[in-house]
């Protein structure tokens, strides 16, 4: 190709090229961040009530202990735990998800839960076979179908979990022999939400009390819970490398951050006109990653230092081809050069 034609088709190339960087980052913008739930931490009035008749939301409100249950490991240990609730919900909002009680740290991780969802109860329970947010969940249907008082026991026993509603025994399940081996022991106590405050149930708890073996503690009784004025709610909390379970999509997720950011880091690399772009390809796709992350915990998104630590390395994956390309064009030229030159040379004559 002609000196001239190659210099027209650079250029026309560049412009392309960015085209197609800034089309890729604002996809990776939009799949990261939908459906974009401006959700960030606020600071808000506690609805919650405790008095010697046991706790109240009538709005959003939080009840929690400031440190996790000293019962904690006895019930891992054990396998053995007895929850019984007296409850009244105020109404049943279809398809709204409300925290009646949990042992938990946020939607991802919990030990046991308690929910309402429309007319249903849901538990959730960590247990083998199960994901450490209690999937699958056990659903008790159309119990909360009116305002009425029900009394609610969940009994956790080697090999076995019972059910009962007012009286009825309405689930049994068979467990593991250990079944609680798994349990976090540094999950709290709450009752009415989550503890990051986007869960909030409406409704009166006269009743919450866990018994593992000699120990009984009423978590509606005063005192053993704390109400604060005000309580902070927040997105998801981030998950740090590795410090949690590994989901069964976890590893598709983390295939795809590093297939989406292999052509950014070659495009970004290849585009540079500096010696060295790939460094700064790589530092632009690892800070931009970042950012996003960050952003996500305003967005009800879910923060997770294993995507950008894949997303960086499939930028840097994309460089490194970036960079081999370019040293094979260039030994390529360099051979043709020599071998022109070798051919345009003087004759030698004898």
């Amino acid at each position: 190709m002609k000196p001239v034609a190659a210099a027209a088709l650079q250029r026309l190339q560049r412009p392309i090229g960015w085209g197609l960087v800034a089309l890729m980052a604002a996809a990776y913008l939009g799949l990261a961040l939908a459906p974009f739930r401006w959700v960030p931490p606020r600071r808000t009035v506690n609805g919650a009530t405790a008095d010697a008749g046991g706790l109240g939301f009538a709005a959003p409100g939080l009840a929690s202990t400031p440190e996790p249950p000293a019962w904690l490991s006895r019930a891992a240990e054990t396998g053995t735990l007895r929850l019984d609730l007296r409850l009244r919900a105020y109404a049943s909002d279809e398809g709204e998800t409300g925290r009646i009680f949990t042992v938990s740290r946020d939607y991802h991780s919990r030990n046991v839960t308690l929910d309402e969802e429309g007319t249903d109860l849901v538990l959730r329970l960590r247990r083998p076979g199960a994901t450490p947010n209690g999937k699958p969940a056990y659903r008790l249907p159309a119990v909360l179908t009116d305002t009425d008082w029900h009394d609610v026991q969940v009994t956790i026993a080697p090999g076995q979990l019972r059910v009962t509603i007012d009286g009825r025994v309405v689930l049994t399940e068979p467990l593991a022999e250990r079944p609680l081996r798994d349990w976090d022991l540094g999950h709290r106590v709450a009752l009415g939400n989550e503890h990051h405050g986007h869960l909030p149930w409406r409704g009166e708890v006269a009743r919450a009390v866990v018994e593992v073996g000699s120990t009984t503690i009423d978590y509606a009784s005063p005192n053993a819970v704390e109400v604060r004025t005000h309580f902070w709610q927040f997105g998801n909390r981030p998950t740090w490398f590795l410090e949690d379970y590994v989901y069964p999509h976890s590893v598709e997720d983390w295939l795809a951050n590093f297939i989406a950011f292999v052509p950014l880091g070659f495009l970004l690399t290849a585009l540079g006109r500096r010696p060295r772009a790939w460094r700064r390809a790589i530092w632009l796709c690892a800070i931009g990653s970042l950012l996003v992350e960050i952003a996500q915990g305003f967005f009800a998104r879910h923060p997770a230092t294993m995507d950008w630590a894949f997303n960086t390395l499939g930028a840097a994956v994309g460089a490194a081809v970036a960079v081999r390309l370019a040293e094979s064009r260039h030994r390529g030229a360099s051979t043709s050069a020599a071998v022109a030159a070798t051919k345009s040379g003087p004759s030698v004559t004898r």
